[in-house]
């Protein structure tokens, strides 16, 4: 168990150095007005059921650009993968879930995009789908994990 701390600590820490200069070039690649908002950044725990820790999620914004990278140490069921999504609150907002795409085997995902409002928002939740799904839709039965995100989103 601490060995597998430990290699989330240290897959974190990897990601956050990659992130940085991905940030930087998708920084110079942005109009000059979306480069004067600051970035902001958080890093959550997945938390799955029984408050299992899933994994890390670190997420940059300054409201139009979204950076996320995810990691995890579980690997799916044969047959399966797991989906990264991006919901706007279940209570108050839409319940729309944008796919951030598959964690990879090496349980990695990185997201990036630009938006016109990256802050709407407020979780990030983890599901197992089946390999080859063509359902543009999350299979909430299989949720996984899932993580809040704290302001500057869910505005």
């Amino acid at each position: 168990m601490r060995l597998g701390v430990i290699a989330v600590l240290v897959l974190t820490t990897v990601a956050l150095l990659l992130m940085s200069s991905v940030l930087v070039k998708v920084y110079a690649q942005t109009p000059q007005s979306e480069q004067s908002k600051p970035i902001k950044c958080q890093t959550g725990a997945l938390i799955g059921y029984g408050g299992t820790i899933f994994g890390l999620a670190d997420v940059c914004t300054n409201g139009n650009l979204i950076d996320v990278d995810i990691t995890t140490n579980y690997i799916p069921q044969p047959g399966k993968v797991f989906e990264a999504w991006l919901v706007d609150d279940f209570s108050k907002g839409s319940d729309y879930a944008l796919s951030m795409g598959k964690i990879l085997n090496s349980g990695g995902l990185r997201f990036q995009e630009v938006m016109n409002n990256a802050t709407t928002y407020t979780d990030i939740v983890v599901t197992q789908e089946p390999t080859g799904d063509l359902s543009p839709l999350p299979s909430w039965s299989n949720a996984l994990a899932q993580t809040w995100l704290l302001p500057p989103f869910g505005q």
